[in-house]
């Protein structure tokens, strides 16, 4: 007994490819979230000069078929990723290896084996993947039943000391590449036979006088004198297929070809099993040593090795993507990611806004802004420094955009240093040429963009936006500030409503989306210059500090509330017409709640309110008569109204109020009866 020499096998050894892991990180956010149910996955093993005994695995192995290089042979398995690291580390080991393995067996069992033999090599992964710090903790195992121990009848042979190994050669080359992981040799040298045989067609209907001339084949990954781990489950095949065989002298045959493709390497090794195995309580093996060689998981740190810029997008959205996990699962991030912003104003509320935006995913950003950074501007205004103000030569505009870009690298983000013509600011002759490009220049951006945020710090400033926006059908949303409040409001649609999508609710007046309000509406005057005779602190934004932050956070988010819902722009508001009706009567919801067309708040009491207003036939922005006076005049209606805001009060009949608000009416009390009679007569 102590001249028997078992045959020892050389344990798979993982190799994963980074993109594995990166792919992982997408498919857990953007799909599985909460769920850790298993993953069919893919992995390759090459016998081509093979290092080692490795089997891989990269991004193909999610594919839902699976893709290997050449010269190499598909291996199946299945990923296991837990939610926490408490559940990676609590699961039952054993059980969740011999689950895999009886997976295993039933595929011998059933003959699937047989008709596809790369289920015999099989293996899968328990992994825990950390997010937030991109370490992955992961344990690969390769199912194996425990068998009893093969016999080594005598030293492995090479195929090129074996009499005639031409034949096999040319017998082996017939095959298709992908055949050749499990087959049949056919050797009879009396008869003069060598051919290929499929295991179905060798096994199916087993002849035990042939069966003495098979030597069995595989595609072997190993480079060490020991045949490769997955030997082990073709020899268990083999045997519970045809049990005849327990006790018999078997040839297998380990093809290695070299980096020439020849096969003069591969090994011959004569075996016996003298016990047959006991399918129903077999125990199984195949887990995976640590690089300590001790039975463990491995951790993979993917911080460094991902592509900066990638590593960011991931990170930036994690957030976000956690959302749909649970809290809000129709969260539509890609639309927020396409949809193109143009902010007017890179002040105090427009680095708020820009910031928001990229909390929330938006990638498009373009901000115009005539001013520079000045010393008072950055405790204030987020995107500046100190030392942009020292610089004395930093615009505003251009600052804020490159900083988007180093907070967010995928952003795409621009900056525009221009004037905003206003009406009642004369515009000179001098001046006239370079007003018209920058007019053009605002023209052609407001037409590139989806949304635009009126964040300018003087209402004459917003006048030109709104119009624009109104006029190229655009998403239009204001934040204004005053001392210590602040009104955030999205502008009516100019985008025609097609069909009955007004839900009508007891207790709650409605107003649709294209019959809501601009900021002008509201105004019976056209507005002037602002800044004209007043001092320091009536030209500058005077605000208590957090307002400028409380109103650019609702302005994004009323603007994210408004492209989650199916109508966007074109929402209706609900408003009551007491706070009674607000408090009792329940407001139609969108996916992140309600879609007020303003918020009014004030700090003095920490109070809100959300009016709704409708669209004043005769506003100086939005209009038809001003529209059309625009798109059929252009520019030169433009020029009329910065030389005077008179124009605007002429245009749309503002003027005629204005008129009767100044005129006193003289009533003559005959013309109106003040008595009591007609109630005395009813009584």
């Amino acid at each position: 007994m102590s001249d028997i020499k078992i045959l020892q096998f050389a344990p798979f050894e993982s190799f994963v490819s980074p993109t594995f892991w990166h792919k992982l990180a997408e498919l857990k956010l953007d799909y599985d979230r909460l769920s850790d149910t298993k993953r069919s996955i893919f992995g390759y093993y090459t016998n081509r000069k093979a290092s080692g005994c490795l089997l891989e695995v990269d991004y193909s192995a999610y594919n839902s078929e699976a893709q290997v290089p050449k010269f190499s042979h598909v291996a199946h398995g299945n990923i296991y990723n837990k939610n926490t690291i408490e559940e990676f580390k609590a699961l039952d080991k054993t059980a969740l290896l011999a689950d895999e393995g009886k997976q295993l067996l039933d595929d011998m069992r059933s003959g699937r084996a047989l008709s596809d033999a790369s289920l015999l090599t099989r293996f899968f992964v328990l992994s825990f993947a950390d997010l937030k710090c991109h370490s992955y903790y992961y344990w690969f195992a390769f199912p194996c039943p425990l068998t009893p121990a093969l016999e080594l009848l005598s030293p492995a042979t090479k195929l090129k000391e074996i009499p005639n190994n031409g034949n096999y050669v040319e017998a082996i080359s017939v095959l298709p590449a992908h055949a050749q992981n499990f087959f049949i040799l056919h050797v009879n040298e009396q008869e003069k036979v060598c051919e290929a045989l499929s295991l179905t067609a060798a096994l199916s209907d087993f002849d035990e006088e042939r069966a003495q001339h098979y030597i069995y084949c595989f595609a072997d990954p190993s480079e060490y004198e020991n045949p490769a781990w997955l030997m082990r489950n073709y020899v268990a095949l083999l045997l519970q297929k045809c049990p005849t065989l327990i006790g018999k002298s078997l040839k297998f045959l380990g093809l290695r070809y070299d980096q020439q493709m020849h096969l003069d390497n591969s090994l011959i090794w004569e075996v016996r099993q003298a016990e047959a195995c006991n399918y129903e309580h077999v125990q199984f093996v195949g887990w995976e040593a640590n690089r300590n060689g001790k039975m463990g998981p491995r951790m993979a740190n993917m911080r460094d090795s991902m592509d900066p810029a990638k590593l960011a997008e991931n990170s930036v959205n994690l957030n976000l993507k956690l959302m749909k996990w649970r809290l809000v699962p129709d969260l539509n991030l890609d639309i927020l990611a396409k949809t193109k912003c143009l902010l007017f104003g890179a002040g105090t509320l427009g680095c708020a806004v820009a910031r928001n935006l990229l909390s929330w995913g938006f990638k498009h950003i373009t901000l115009m802004d005539s001013g520079k950074v000045g010393y008072s501007n950055p405790v204030r205004q987020s995107l500046y420094m100190h030392s942009d103000a020292v610089a004395g030569n930093c615009m505003k505009a251009t600052t804020a955009a490159a900083r988007l870009l180093e907070i967010n690298p995928s952003a795409v983000t621009k900056g525009y240093i221009l004037e905003i013509p206003m009406p009642g600011h004369t515009v000179g002759e001098a001046l006239r040429p370079q007003t018209e490009q920058h007019l053009q220049r605002i023209e052609e951006e407001v037409r590139a963009h989806d949304v635009i945020f009126l964040l300018t710090d003087s209402r004459e400033s917003r006048w030109l936006p709104t119009l624009l926006g109104a006029a190229n059908q655009k998403i239009v949303m204001n934040a204004a500030l005053g001392f210590d409040s602040y009104l955030v409001m999205r502008h009516g649609s100019t985008r025609e409503l097609t069909g009955d999508c007004i839900k009508d609710v007891e207790g709650l007046k409605c107003i649709t989306g294209q019959q809501l309000g601009c900021y002008f509406c509201n105004d019976v005057t056209a507005p002037g210059n602002s800044l004209k005779d007043r001092t320091l602190d009536q030209q500058c934004t005077v605000t208590r500090p957090g307002v400028s932050n409380i109103a650019a956070s609702y302005a994004v988010e009323l603007l994210v509330a408004l492209l989650q819902h199916p109508l966007r722009e074109l929402a209706p508001a609900y408003y009551a017409n007491s706070r009674q009706q607000t408090t009792e009567v329940q407001q139609p919801e969108g996916l992140l709640g309600i879609l007020p067309h303003s918020i009014r708040g004030m700090l003095c009491n920490y109070e809100n309110i959300l009016p709704a207003t409708q669209k004043f036939a005769q506003c100086i922005a939005c209009s038809e008569r001003v529209l059309a006076a625009y798109r059929s005049e252009g520019h030169e209606f433009l020029f009329k109204t910065f030389e005077t805001a008179k124009y605007l009060e002429d245009l749309t009949g503002i003027s005629d109020f204005k008129r009767l608000n100044s005129e006193i009416i003289d009533f003559d009390d005959n013309e109106f009866d003040m008595s009591d009679n007609d109630d005395d007569d009813d009584n």
